[in-house]
């Protein structure tokens, strides 16, 4: 079901101050709003030039479509330490929604994975996976890519910044199952 018509689905009626779209628009604000691990992101942002971030997530058409019109309508100058996505969507190069592509990341990693993968020339062996979900990492190390489970809440980034770098070394890429943070 898309976000429209779970929210048409609640029944909910507004007075005549709020316009028909309300709950909608708002929906889309609050995805924007929503708090993303500064620490991470700048990990991310500093390989962002020898790899391709995307954001993996099982989530609704809202939180897709906030994040594509956000990447459409700004760049970011400099460098932010502010905690939402809207301010962090430009750092990602694209971003794969279980919406989207009808299955969830654990229940088939080769139809969430496979077809981005497949339309930029790499396989799973050519990708890394952090994740906060120890089912999604096995599921993607058992298609033969790289997987490093990760708590979104942990404040340390040492292990992820380890990981992230050791696999980013050509030679020494390797295909450990997930570790947990």
């Amino acid at each position: 079901m898309s976000s429209a018509q779970v929210i048409a689905g609640t029944g909910i009626k507004l007075d005549r101050r709020f316009r028909d779209d309300f709950l909608q628009r708002r929906l889309l604000t609050d995805c924007a709003r929503m708090r993303v691990n500064v620490a991470l992101f700048e990990l991310l942002r500093e390989v962002k030039a020898i790899a391709s971030i995307v954001v993996a997530t099982d989530n609704m058409d809202c939180f897709a479509d906030t994040f594509s019109r956000i990447r459409k309508a700004r760049r970011p100058s400099g460098h932010r330490s502010a905690a939402t996505l809207a301010q962090w969507a430009s750092v990602c190069d694209d971003i794969i929604c279980s919406s989207d592509v009808a299955v969830l990341k654990s229940e088939g990693p080769d139809r969430f994975f496979g077809p981005w993968l497949s339309r930029y020339g790499m396989t799973f062996q050519d990708a890394l996976l952090i994740d906060d979900s120890a089912d999604n990492c096995a599921r993607f190390w058992q298609q033969g890519g790289t997987a490093l489970r990760w708590r979104m809440g942990a404040d340390d980034i040492t292990e992820a910044a380890t990981a992230l770098s050791r696999w980013l070394d050509p030679p020494a890429r390797p295909g450990l199952p997930c570790a947990a943070a």
